[in-house]
């Protein structure tokens, strides 16, 4: 015997598949703003890296070195370097995701976002084996040191 299609059940079948109906939709989720660090605040160009390490300062850190230019523009800019000599790829790109992100909340505390500047961090090689809360409370202090250092 065969089976019979029912047009009807098949849409309520798929209807029921659905995660959220529009009306439980939270509020927060419809209003969620971008949180990432946008590309214009970032350095991308290997000569604005090599600018920043000829013209600007160096500031050493347990698990990173900074070095911080002036630039030109109304606000600072962030390069990221992590060598081969970290790990695999996976590894280097987390700590890239870690430093954007501590970057990216501390900037306005610190007021760096409204300052000419450009940051380049280069990632140290005892950094892959550190948590995340210790490597935030030392790219923190870092930052706290350009940020004291550009008011002065």
């Amino acid at each position: 015997m065969a089976r019979q299609f029912f047009p009807a059940v098949a849409v309520r079948a798929a209807s029921a598949f659905r995660s959220k109906p529009p009306s439980v939709v939270s509020p927060a989720d419809a209003v969620a703003a971008p949180q990432a660090l946008p590309k214009q605040k970032r350095l991308a160009k290997r000569r604005e890296f090599l600018r920043v390490y000829e013209k600007g300062r160096k500031l050493s850190a347990r698990f990173s070195v900074l070095f911080v230019a002036a630039n030109e523009l109304p606000y600072s800019r962030l390069g990221i370097t992590a060598t081969k000599k970290l790990g695999k790829a996976t590894v280097r790109n987390k700590l890239k995701r870690w430093t954007r992100e501590i970057y990216r909340k501390q900037r306005v505390p610190l007021g760096l976002d409204s300052r000419s500047v450009d940051v380049v961090v280069n990632v140290k090689v005892n950094a892959a084996e550190v948590s995340f809360v210790d490597y935030t409370r030392d790219l923190t202090r870092a930052l706290q040191r350009v940020a004291a250092e550009k008011s002065a």
